[in-house]
């Protein structure tokens, strides 16, 4: 999060325990100090937070000055910002012993399943957002991917996570439409937790393709190990399906559960081909870390891609 803190409440006593707490998660390079506004950092840098404290306030002094060089703190991919005060009157405004409860929160990506969507978000991350992506190995896990045991339950750990505390939290919610074809409409599911979302002021990328394997490109796919001597033919088949087909074909499974009307114009070779799908596994071609599939990724996701990566910087 990109942070302000009032030069009032630096002065207060009882405030320096929280704002050092504060930043220490800008020193570990989960948040920014955000001191744009020069004149304030002047005056901050007058307060008993730091004047008064010997060493403490030497280690304040020193982020204070680092966080004024942009070669050495840039904003980016942060995008939520929090400003630290007395008395808050915004949302972007909390008090600094809330504000710290939220400055430790690991910012939490909420998906179906950890493993398989988990997957395809690092894979997303790394190729489209180089800052986003060094975030993510920064110390203690800044963020999280979770999953809470399908999507049916989304919704339900939304409100939960709502009702813990006073402020929003830190969370993004990702979830497959489960769509058809390019005419249905997503899931009961996926609805549910959008409109959820949406009524709590938090962000839900509800996925224009079918699921998350939708995305995968051709580089990964034909990269795929130890996927049996049928794999080359049935990427073939499926290099030859249009850009609809390919995003609403069920990756995992096949044929067995896709809109005919879709699929009426397969040749009987390639729904030969294609009957079984990939298997369960197929999410492993995201991992695989050795090929660079940046372009034909960015083809695939149509710029949904790149609006999910956009909602979470909105809230790094």
């Amino acid at each position: 999060m990109r942070i302000t803190i009032d030069p009032r409440v630096a002065d207060e006593p009882y405030a320096h325990r929280w704002l050092d707490r504060i930043l220490h998660k800008v020193d570990d390079g989960w948040h920014v100090w955000d001191t744009t506004d020069h004149a304030e950092s002047e005056k901050i840098a007058g307060t008993t937070w730091i004047r008064d404290r010997d060493h403490q306030g030497a280690w304040v002094r020193d982020l204070l000055i680092a966080s004024t060089q942009r070669d050495a703190w840039t904003l980016a991919p942060h995008g939520r910002s929090l400003r630290v005060t007395a008395v808050p009157t915004s949302p972007e405004e909390l008090t600094p012993e809330e504000a710290c409860r939220l400055v430790e929160e690991p910012l939490c990506i909420l998906v179906e399943n950890r493993i398989t969507d988990g997957a395809f978000i690092r894979r997303v991350i790394r190729e489209l957002d180089h800052s986003l992506h060094l975030l993510w190995g920064r110390p203690g896990e800044p963020v999280r991917v979770d999953s809470v045991g399908g999507k049916g339950q989304m919704h339900v750990e939304v409100e939960r996570r709502v009702r813990k505390t006073d402020y929003r939290p830190r969370l993004v919610a990702i979830i497959d439409s489960d769509r058809k074809s390019p005419d249905a409409r997503p899931s009961a599911a996926a609805v549910r937790l959008r409109r959820t979302c949406e009524v709590r002021n938090l962000p839900c990328w509800l996925l224009a393709k079918r699921e998350a394997e939708n995305y995968l490109p051709r580089p990964l796919l034909d990269a795929r190990p130890d996927a049996g001597p049928g794999h080359a033919r049935r990427v073939d088949a499926w290099d030859r399906l249009t850009d609809d087909q390919k995003d609403f074909i069920d990756m995992k499974n096949g044929l067995a559960s896709v809109d005919d009307a879709l699929f009426g114009d397969l040749s009987p070779a390639d729904r030969s081909e294609l009957g079984g799908g990939f298997g369960p596994k197929v999410y492993k071609c995201w991992e695989l870390w050795n090929i660079t599939a940046r372009v034909e990724l960015v083809v695939r996701g149509s710029g949904d891609l790149e609006r999910g990566v956009e909602m979470i910087r909105r809230e790094v």
